[in-house]
C-alpha cells in the first residue's frame, strides 16, 4: 500500500474526531456558561440581602476525603428576620473544617435574607458559603 492510498482515510479519521473535540469543548464552556449565570444568580443576593440572625437547630455535615478544608453542612436553622416571626428554614452550607464548631445547634450566626425568597439564607461569615447545587 503506498502513502497515497492512506492520506484519504486518514482524513476520514482525523476530521470526525477533530469535530468531536471542538464540539466538547464548545459544550463543556456552555455548561460552564450556565453554572456561571447560576452562581451569580444565587450570589448576587447576599450583597442585596437583609441582615437577618438564624439560630442553628440541627446540623449533618460531610467531609469528603479530597475536599481540602471544606465540609458540605446541612442545615435546619430558624432565621430571626427583622419584623417577622421566626420560621425555620433548611439549607446547605460549604463550611471550613476549622470552623465547624462555630454551627453547632444553639448558635446564633448573622446572615443575610433573599428578600424575594425568605427560604434562601446566605452566611454572612467569612468562613462559610451557600452550596447553590442542590443536596
Amino acid at each position: 500500500m503506498s502513502i497515497i492510498s492512506n492520506v484519504p482515510l486518514f482524513f476520514i479519521i482525523l476530521i470526525p474526531a477533530i469535530v468531536i473535540v471542538l464540539l466538547i469543548i464548545r459544550m463543556n464552556r456552555n455548561q460552564f456558561r450556565s453554572m456561571e449565570s447560576h452562581v451569580s444568580e444565587f450570589e448576587g443576593s447576599p450583597r442585596h440581602g437583609v441582615e437577618a440572625e438564624m439560630t442553628v437547630i440541627s446540623k449533618k455535615e460531610i467531609i469528603a476525603p479530597n475536599a481540602g478544608k471544606i465540609a458540605k453542612v446541612d442545615l435546619l436553622v430558624e432565621v430571626h428576620l427583622p419584623g417577622n416571626a421566626p420560621y425555620q428554614v433548611s439549607t446547605c452550607w460549604l463550611v471550613e473544617v476549622d470552623s465547624l464548631d462555630q454551627i453547632l445547634p444553639g448558635k446564633n450566626l448573622p446572615v443575610r435574607v433573599d428578600p424575594k425568597q425568605p427560604v434562601r439564607i446566605f452566611p454572612n461569615v467569612p468562613w462559610a458559603r451557600l452550596w447553590v447545587f442542590g443536596k
